[in-house]
């Protein structure tokens, strides 16, 4: 069963550190264990203001890499 969850999370890079919610969509398996994907960031006039550059969300016990790029935000590998 899939279904769209989300999280608060922190926005880190570039000198700045924003809060922010972010929408996931949660898979749970056969017993009770989940998985979580599809990690969006949610735009906010704190998103919003944020300039380009290369960033850290912190959400969920994990950390994912990213970058801003003409206002949008793009993953990038580690």
């Amino acid at each position: 069963m899939q279904e769209t969850i989300i999280f608060n999370g922190t926005i880190i890079g570039e000198g700045q550190r924003v809060e922010c919610e972010v929408r996931a969509t949660k898979t749970t398996l056969d017993g009770d264990s989940s998985v979580f994907s599809n990690y969006r960031i949610m735009e906010s006039d704190l998103t919003d203001s944020l300039p380009d550059g290369n960033y850290e969300l912190l959400v969920n016990r994990e950390r994912t890499r990213f970058s801003r790029d003409a206002g949008r935000f793009l993953s990038r590998p580690y």
